[in-house]
């Protein structure tokens, strides 16, 4: 018997793939009546789209961000950074170095943007949209993934760094069901984009 999470994300899947085919018959209805700016998703037309910019839809910076994340988050989690197995001396002395680290790589990001004529800076020197902007995502996962490693590492948490590997990758075993959800429906909202818009 299935997990009662898992049972809500089945059910949840369910939803957006009858959803999409009660939008393919309304589109293709609407669009037999020649009603003003619906596209059908059944014509021709219609099909290209939907096989052709399949995975273009889905080629889009939260996807990325969604994987980063959920690696982020296992590495915390495995690492035991947030402290669930309670504090000793090897732990606190742990957290300690993660915390240095963790600073040191702060502080080398400021470097990148906060200099004058920083690299992460877009070329009319703004922080806001620039490299650094679109990189934020990118960036904080990394600082998480490289602290809670180090933490994991020292605590002995991790053993090897094949721990850490097994760490990240635990980490997206979690979310397949939020990156599964994700296609569905990013996959459907611009379905509904295509047919209306």
């Amino acid at each position: 018997m299935m997990p009662r999470k898992n049972t809500i994300i089945a059910y949840i899947a369910i939803v957006f793939v009858c959803a999409e085919v009660l939008l393919m018959l309304l589109s293709w209805s609407l669009a037999a009546t020649q009603t003003e700016g619906v596209h059908s998703l059944l014509s021709s037309e219609g099909l290209r789209w939907f096989f052709g910019q399949y995975t273009d839809v889905l080629l889009r910076p939260e996807f990325i961000w969604l994987i980063l994340a959920s690696m982020a988050g296992g590495m915390m989690w495995r690492s035991d950074i947030l402290g669930r197995g309670g504090i000793n001396y090897r732990r606190a002395f742990a957290l300690r170095v993660s915390l240095a680290i963790f600073v040191i790589l702060l502080l080398l990001c400021m470097l990148l943007v906060l200099v004058p004529h920083a690299v992460l800076l877009s070329s009319t020197g703004q922080l806001w949209p620039s490299p650094f902007s679109r990189a934020l995502v990118p960036l904080s996962s990394l600082l998480v993934i490289i602290t809670s490693a180090f933490y994991g590492l020292v605590s002995r948490n991790f053993v090897s760094l094949v721990n850490v590997c097994e760490s990240l990758i635990w980490g997206i075993e979690k979310a397949a069901p939020l990156i599964f959800l994700y296609v569905l429906g990013l996959h459907f909202y611009e379905s509904l984009c295509y047919v209306f818009f």
